[in-house]
């Protein structure tokens, strides 16, 4: 029942190997629901209870979940050796004591072991340290996330469908716009058809609950990049935010435009021609070497120039993968001021330069993009100009 093939997965540890040999560390326990996924395939809903995955530099690497998984470990992880823990302890103890036995059975009772610092709890760390007194613990969430911000063919290829999920998605956000509709059944309607084209393409994956789709109304609204649904009704010559994001298998898309519904006056056709220039201007910088905080040498000047640089509101975008609302967003893959890594051919990022300008609304169009030998490829193949539903 796997995402991906035997060679992709093995691929993945072969690649931590590497990682552990270069940080002198004799296993990895993952904590992060991102890196469980990514190296076992294996996802759960925790409800209180956590599920982790020991990664040793020698021998097979193990799962650990809890027994209101029943036989879902065993059936979708890509490890043999799955333990399972019960609520007759509580779950920081049950999880640790199998880590820690897992460890054992391959001979690993001291020495370096790999932890995810931004993703382990004190608690967790504590109860590590007492179960494993000669072992040093040792911080890899840096190299663990530089060995997953370039994708294999196999995840290019998945991300290119979760793409054309958004599209459909898109499309069908576009189609329920009207006088008196809400944010919400908009939304509604959007993710239905984000799933229902699931079905074609991915008929053999479990349906992740989020999927999901904001419909933002008006200047107050626009504003806010994240903000959710509500029960407004959306109005004639009101400015909308269409956003849809499909998830599958763990793996985040996007797709966001600013929409314009009725006659489109002149104090927002400015802004929202200065932010598609912008946006444009930022994916012809997309290409193998260009540095990650060199995207804004063209984005600023346009909007300086145009007097809306202060309205910014965030970078310019950021690298996909195993990611949510929730989890997985690679620091090392943001379009900021201090990323001064380089882009690299099979990186997938976004564009997606936002202003939000007082009295007038907020205003983004967002796209994914996949680095190929000499540019970029468009993923999100959906109109990126100038939209307006009348």
């Amino acid at each position: 029942m796997g995402t991906f093939s035997h060679s992709e997965m093995q691929n993945r540890l072969n690649c931590l190997t590497g990682v552990m040999e270069d940080a002198d560390v004799e296993a990895i326990i993952a904590t992060s629901f991102h890196n469980v996924l990514y190296y076992s395939d294996f996802w759960m809903t925790p409800f209180g209870r956590g599920h982790y995955a020991v990664m040793m530099k020698a021998g097979e690497g193990a799962l650990i979940a809890p027994r209101i998984e029943f036989d879902r470990p065993a059936n979708y992880s890509w490890f043999d050796d799955v333990r399972i823990y019960w609520d007759t302890k509580s779950p920081l103890e049950g999880s640790v004591r199998l880590i820690v036995e897992a460890m054992a059975d391959r001979g690993i009772t001291s020495g370096r072991i790999g932890v995810e610092y931004e993703y382990l709890t004190v608690g967790f760390h504590r109860s590590l340290q007492e179960a494993l007194p000669n072992c040093e613990f040792v911080d890899i969430t840096l190299p663990v996330m530089e060995a997953q911000i370039v994708k294999s063919e196999e995840e290019v290829a998945l991300m290119r469908g979760g793409a054309q999920v958004a599209v459909v998605g898109a499309e069908a956000f576009m189609s329920t716009i009207a006088v008196g509709v809400t944010e919400v059944e908009v939304a509604r309607v959007a993710v239905a058809a984000m799933e229902d084209e699931m079905r074609i393409r991915f008929p053999d994956l479990e349906v992740q609950e989020d999927t999901f789709s904001w419909c933002q109304s008006g200047v107050d609204r626009t504003y806010v990049a994240h903000a959710p649904n509500t029960w407004r009704p959306i109005e004639r010559n009101q400015l909308l935010s269409l956003n849809v994001f499909p998830m599958i298998a763990g793996y985040y898309h996007l797709l966001e435009r600013s929409v314009f519904f009725g006659e489109l006056p002149d104090t927002v056709r400015k802004p929202l021609e200065v932010q598609i220039a912008a946006h444009h201007a930022g994916i012809k910088m997309l290409r193998p070497g260009v540095r990650f905080n060199q995207i804004d040498d063209v984005i600023n000047p346009i909007l300086e120039s145009s007097g809306y640089l202060s309205d910014r509101t965030f970078g310019s975008g950021h690298s996909f993968g195993i990611m949510s609302r929730w989890y997985g967003r690679d620091e090392i893959g943001e379009m900021r001021p201090y990323n001064n890594r380089e882009l690299q051919p099979n990186m997938v990022v976004s564009m997606e330069p936002m202003i939000s300008v007082e009295n007038i609304g907020g205003f983004r169009h967002a796209d994914m993009f996949l680095i190929t030998a000499d540019g970029s490829e468009l993923l999100t193949t959906f109109d990126n100009g100038l939209l307006v539903k009348s």
